[in-house]
């Protein structure tokens, strides 16, 4: 693929999907519900399973820094 071919590509890539989005009826509910779905999902992943452990375990971002540079330098 020479320079000259890459961008009508990538236009016509684009127009692909702007064309079939914008003649989308059910989809885009279908969508919008996946979408909701990800954003909740994602959003108890990081409240429930990813808990701020540095904040929580130490007070200063000095503390913080020397800890996670002792984890990465540290075999065990």
């Amino acid at each position: 693929m020479t320079k000259q071919e890459n961008p009508k590509f990538w236009s016509r890539v684009k127009d692909l999907y702007v064309d079939g989005f914008r003649s989308m009826t059910v989809g885009r509910y279908l969508w919008a519900i996946i979408l909701a779905k990800l954003a909740i999902l994602f959003l108890v992943f990081k409240l429930f399973f990813f808990p701020d452990v540095l904040q929580r375990d130490y007070d200063s971002d000095a503390d913080r820094a020397d800890a996670v540079r002792t984890n990465l330098t540290q075999r065990d």
